[in-house]
């Protein structure tokens, strides 16, 4: 039987209800966690899209600065 790779498992993404809002500490955190999902979500599916749109909505902050 394959073993199951436990960083490609998909786990519960938490729930951020404004994600515009998130402190830049605390997106640095949190984005880690939505980035190894999507590495393992199915492109397409709500979950990738919520994981990739609320990476997007965490982390405006830092693409203003760096524009």
């Amino acid at each position: 039987m394959a073993r199951t790779d436990p960083a490609q498992t998909v786990t519960e993404l938490p729930e951020v209800a404004e994600p515009g809002q998130v402190a830049p500490k605390d997106a640095r955190e949190l984005s880690r966690v939505f980035f190894q999902q999507l590495a393992v979500l199915e492109e397409g599916t709500p979950e990738y899209q919520y994981a990739r749109n609320t990476l997007i909505e965490m982390n405006m902050s830092l693409v203003r600065f760096a524009a």
